[in-house]
């Protein structure tokens, strides 16, 4: 029985001081209400204060918001590194279009590749004025 007072003592004086700790919430709260403009100040009534200050004793809502960021940060890290890949993604199909529009142009009359020219001299003409054959 001795066993079960102390728990009893523990439970109360946990009791004492979370009802210290939500007048001390609710303090902080109405001080906070106190610099808002007039017209929230008359939507937030005592027991609407009060409450919150209860919800923030529980510790439930750090909970939930620490979940949140760790969300939000594996949400940003997840996006950041889709970025990546489809900037990389991107970048190749530029450089195979590219590669391909070379490719195309090759094969039309009148290109210069960087390969060297075969060269054909028309006859009469000035030895300056050459065709270029691929």
């Amino acid at each position: 029985m001795e066993r079960f007072a102390g728990v009893l003592e523990e439970a109360a004086a946990d009791g004492a001081g979370q009802q210290a700790r939500h007048y001390q919430l609710l303090s902080a709260l109405q001080s906070l209400v106190k610099e808002l403009p007039s017209s929230f100040q008359q939507r937030l009534s005592y027991t609407t204060l009060s409450d919150l200050a209860l919800a923030l004793l529980d510790g439930t809502v750090f909970e939930i918001v620490q979940g949140l960021l760790e969300i939000q940060h594996l949400t940003e890290k997840s996006l950041y590194n889709q970025r990546l890949r489809l900037q990389n993604e991107h970048r190749g199909t530029q450089g195979r279009r590219a590669q391909g529009a070379l490719r195309l142009c090759a094969g039309l009359p009148g290109h210069r590749s960087e390969e060297v020219p075969k060269t054909d001299y028309i006859e009469g003409a000035e030895p300056s004025i050459a065709l270029l054959w691929r």
